[in-house]
């Protein structure tokens, strides 16, 4: 036989028998699909990830990231990446802790070193997480509002449910037994569909939650059992010293659980026809689920958070330089080589600020925004997930207010400038209260004229910068004279003799070279036209 043909009949037999072992060893298959995941960025599903967030979220306003600074800073687009979640429980779970600021130290750093000692423990995390793919349905998005939601969709006419059901049975049996004529089976069953179709679809995904919602049982007694290394993780912990509350609730609910199976699944679509089985157990299970929710939130929680603990596992194996940060109660952010979490080739740079604020100044495309949002983005993740991205970070214990995007909202009837004065009156307000002390800020009221603008970010900038630290880029080179008091200037700036024109360094000290001008020369401008524009640069600057 040929090489060639002997390579593709090997080929042919290899791939069989690999489909054969998937099927016969399901859990190969998902272990393989678990082991490609590792180390890459998360495939972007969103499907209802601020479920559990929305809930639960606190109402003082500076307990989470506020909405604005989470689009601002691109965290849609953070979150997505770091989304490795296995479950819809993992990526809500997750989604909650990036929009909530913890202020116990000790809570982010077990945060940082638990993801650490999953993403060196291999064997363990993917035991956890072939347990938990048993909840990895989409449909298990919709547990949440059953465990942290409002009451669920009551039945009406509870009691008299539960006779018409015996009438239905008592009915199906006499007809069974000669004693009925088979007809009146025939009108049970008829009325039986018209509650159906009234009653029960109403409930319907309630119903299909609370189903979901006691998978979480066996789960969590899978992950508990996940090995005695596992028990140094507290949620773990949590999750074993609970079991007598879990069987507990497995018990008040057994009737409920069997619709799980799915051998009962096929037989209760009978049942329900002939005396509403589904229908009366759900209403008989909403009188227990107020004494057993405590554990079912709890349940919850625990399973989110090991899940979410691994997607941060896997975004510090993504990430060349991440570190615990050190929180400061002094106004001080100290950044060393931090990077954007959304960069796969990043430039490193460095910050620091000691009690004084930053003005960056620059040309378009140089990394001026991306160096306030990569430190905005870093003081946030840091607070909320317990690291930095950066060799070593020192942050302050305090909140990010962003404002970089402008956009003119037609349905609201807002400038660009109207909506930017009110974001930055909210600054001046939660500065002065002590509410927040950290502000990034990009290009100051662009769209009024020179003059303006530039006395108005003047007098802006210096009441923040008295009350709060703020880094704000600009194009304004006239700044950077008159706010030297409070802001320490930084620049970036072009090079006309590299690939690209940029290094994206950040430079200490004020913008003064023209290479902004000299880069018309390097795509062609004619020299006339760069040299006037030097000439006019050079003498309004006298």
């Amino acid at each position: 036989m040929p090489a060639a043909a002997e390579e593709k009949t090997l080929n042919a037999f290899s791939g069989v028998w690999n489909d054969l072992l998937e099927r016969v060893f399901p859990r190969r298959k998902l272990l393989a699909e678990i082991r490609s995941r590792w180390g890459q960025s998360g495939p972007g599903k969103a499907w209802r990830a601020s479920a559990y967030f929305d809930l639960v979220r606190g109402s003082a306003a500076d307990a989470d990231v506020d909405d604005k600074t989470w689009f601002d800073l691109e965290f849609p687009e953070i979150f997505a990446r770091f989304d490795t979640t296995i479950t819809p429980l993992g990526r809500q779970y997750l989604f909650c802790m990036m929009r909530t600021y913890v202020e116990d130290p000790q809570l982010l750093a077990e945060r940082y070193h638990g993801a650490q000692a999953l993403r060196a423990d291999h064997a363990l995390r993917e035991r956890f997480q072939l347990a938990l793919s048993a909840l990895r349905d989409g449909g298990y998005a919709d547990v949440v509002d059953v465990v942290f939601g409002e009451t669920l969709r009551a039945v009406k006419y509870p009691r008299w449910l539960l006779l018409w059901s015996a009438i239905g049975l008592l009915t199906l049996l006499g007809a069974i037994g000669s004693i009925l004529p088979v007809w009146a089976v025939f009108v049970t069953v008829a009325i039986n569909v018209t509650i159906i179709i009234q009653t029960f679809a109403g409930v319907r995904r309630d119903s299909a939650a609370l189903k979901r919602c006691l998978a979480l049982l066996p789960v969590a007694e899978a992950v508990a059992r996940a090995g005695d290394d596992a028990s140094r993780f507290k949620s773990v912990a949590q999750l074993r010293a609970q079991r007598p509350e879990r069987q507990q609730v497995a018990q008040k609910l057994r009737g409920f659980s069997l619709f799980q199976k799915e051998a009962v699944q096929w037989v209760s679509i009978w049942f329900n026809i002939t005396f509403l089985l589904e229908l009366v157990a759900y209403a008989r299970v909403l009188k227990h689920l107020a004494e057993v929710r405590a554990v079912l939130q709890s349940t919850w929680v625990l399973l989110g958070e090991i899940d979410a603990s691994i997607a941060l596992a896997c975004a510090l194996e993504c990430s060349p330089k991440h570190c615990l940060p050190e929180l400061s109660l002094t106004p001080l952010i100290d950044i060393e080589d931090g990077c954007h979490p959304l960069l796969a080739q990043p430039s490193p740079n460095s910050l620091r600020l000691d009690r004084r604020s930053a003005l960056i100044a620059g040309s378009n495309m140089a990394g001026k925004t991306t160096l306030i949002k990569m430190v905005g983005s870093n003081i946030i993740i840091g607070r909320t997930l317990g690291f930095c991205l950066a060799s070593r970070a020192v942050i302050p214990q305090s909140t990010v207010m962003a404002s970089i995007r402008r956009e003119h909202s037609v349905e609201s009837g807002k400038s660009h400038y109207f909506g930017e004065i009110e974001r930055l009156q909210t600054f001046i307000d939660y500065a002065r209260q002590q509410r927040c002390r950290v502000f990034v800020i990009d290009e100051l009221f662009s769209g009024t004229n020179t003059i303006e603008r530039i006395a108005i970010a003047r007098a802006v900038l210096e009441q923040l910068g008295m009350e709060a630290q703020v880094l704000v880029t600009t194009h304004d080179v006239e700044l950077q004279q008159d706010l030297a008091g409070n802001y320490d200037l930084y620049h970036f700036q072009e090079n006309p003799d590299i690939e690209g024109f940029f290094d994206y360094r950040l430079r200490p000290g004020a913008a003064v070279e023209r290479n902004a001008i000299r880069l018309l020369g390097r795509v062609g401008f004619p020299a006339g036209i760069v040299a006037r524009a030097m000439s006019l640069a050079a003498s309004r600057s006298n």
